[in-house]
């Protein structure tokens, strides 16, 4: 348990932290806006949020449940789009529950600033949802319901045989 002390440390550690990371951030939104460079961009959506109230556009696009496009985790995750209009597809693919990870299932990062590998993972079939929904426009007539993943998939992730 930290003291007194010790926490002022931490949330000092924390702010400087977050002042570079978002400095860093403004400055590359600049150059893409600068040189009309297209970028889109995720970070986690929760409230409050620095970003909320702290950024030069609103998310584009907000998943509040990424286990209904294909993801292990419901995580709710914020994008902005620059120089680029989100497209607003229909992929439904609702993740077995057993498959879905919460935070608390997942390890921490080493270090303030950063996350484990396996808090920033999403599934491949997530990310082909999204970008086919909400990049491409493209419709996926053979994704959908009533099974994602091949067994072997499932066995591998829930810890079975694969």
């Amino acid at each position: 348990k930290l003291n007194n002390a010790q926490k002022l440390e931490k949330i000092l550690e924390r702010e400087k932290n977050r002042h570079y990371f978002y400095s860093t951030l403004l400055k590359f939104v600049g150059i893409c806006e600068t040189r009309q460079l297209r970028m889109i961009f995720e970070n986690p959506y929760t409230q409050p949020h620095y970003l909320t109230n702290n950024f030069v556009v609103p998310p584009a696009v907000v998943d509040m449940d990424r286990s209904k496009h294909g993801d292990f985790r419901k995580k709710p995750t914020q994008y902005f789009y620059f120089n680029c209009k989100p497209t607003y597809g229909e992929t439904h693919q609702q993740t077995p529950s057993e498959l879905i990870k919460t935070h608390d299932d997942l390890r921490s990062g080493i270090h303030a600033g950063g996350c484990s590998e396996e808090r920033s993972l999403i599934s491949p079939d997530y990310a082909r949802n999204f970008i086919c929904d909400f990049i491409l426009g493209k419709c996926q007539p053979d994704v959908g319901e009533p099974f994602l993943f091949d067994e072997a998939t499932i066995n591998k992730a829930i810890g079975g045989v694969a």
